[in-house]
């Protein structure tokens, strides 16, 4: 069993303008589970799903793949579905991805 308190989280840097990830864990198929916390206006370029990937807002507003999405909403994305995420306020989202995310725009 493998506990992380919320007091002691961390946030890094992403490659991408205002959004901060805190890392969970990694998963052995490439995908990975993790917060990632997004300024407003803040966008993540569509990426291509190679496993199944779950997303939920915690908190503030998103739109991925064209799901306007709050606090509480949930997300489900099949393998090789594609899309992007964009912040629409700040907003903190869980995201655990079955498998690698390849960019298939540029940032």
């Amino acid at each position: 069993m493998e506990h992380h308190h919320a007091a002691q989280r961390r946030w890094a840097a992403t490659p991408f303008d205002g959004i901060e990830r805190s890392l969970f864990r990694n998963h052995a198929n490439g995908g990975r589970s993790s917060l990632l916390r997004l300024k407003a206006g803040a966008r993540f370029p569509r990426h291509h799903h190679r496993g199944s990937e779950e997303v939920l807002v915690i908190s503030g507003e998103v739109l991925i793949g064209g799901a306007r999405m709050q606090a509480g909403d949930y997300l489900y994305t099949a393998p090789g579905d594609e899309h992007g995420v964009e912040a629409m306020t700040d907003a903190v989202i869980f995201v655990s991805s079955q498998g690698q995310t390849p960019l298939v725009e540029e940032a």
